[in-house]
């Protein structure tokens, strides 16, 4: 759900910051970038790209979760004394968002290519129309430009961002057995 209504806020910001980088004269600040496109393109043209973001922001999430989720079983399991070492624990949380954050990156990287493509075109290039653009360029390959960077960044952003949760969680004194019960309850009233 957060993938979902978070591309609606993503995908103006991304369409604001691909049209300045990919033509830089047109326009001097991102203010004046957002002005020019909307009124050359109309409103709608910053969300153009929200089926894009939708095919890259739900696979990345759900490949960012079901990695970390599994790799961190798995070295917990491997290292049961990871589990009461804080530590330890946090650089378990670590790694598995790095592993997480790898895998996410190259699910979702198709999309951003795409992403990226429409968003340098001058003309109102659509999903389908990029990707074919990108693939008659330069073959599968292509939708793989630039995934060494996202790698990289977004293994960075994942582990940071499970780091933090497990840092704040341990400094609440939150134990994972604590949110299977809130989330149990949860769904337990959901379902009424």
């Amino acid at each position: 759900i957060a993938a979902f209504i978070g591309s609606f806020i993503l995908a103006p910001s991304e369409t604001l910051r691909i049209r300045k980088v990919a033509q830089p004269d047109y326009a001097d600040n991102i203010l004046d970038v957002f002005t020019k496109m909307v009124d050359e393109e109309g409103i709608l043209s910053l969300f153009s790209a929200v089926p894009v973001f939708l095919l890259k922001e739900i696979p990345f999430n759900c490949a960012k979760f079901t990695i970390f989720d599994i790799s961190t079983e798995q070295m917990f399991e491997a290292f049961p004394a990871a589990k009461e070492d804080l530590q330890l624990s946090l650089l378990v949380s670590l790694i598995g968002g790095t592993m997480g954050g790898v895998i996410a990156s190259v699910v979702s990287n198709p999309a951003d290519a795409t992403i990226s493509e429409m968003k340098k075109a001058k003309s109102d290039m659509g999903p389908v129309q990029a990707a074919t653009q990108i693939l008659d360029r330069a073959g599968v390959k292509g939708l793989f430009k630039g995934l060494t960077v996202r790698m990289f960044f977004y293994s960075l952003l994942v582990s940071l961002q499970f780091f933090v949760y497990d840092s704040v969680r341990f400094a609440l004194g939150i134990g994972t057995d604590d949110l299977k019960l809130y989330l149990d309850v949860l769904g337990g009233v959901l379902n009424k």
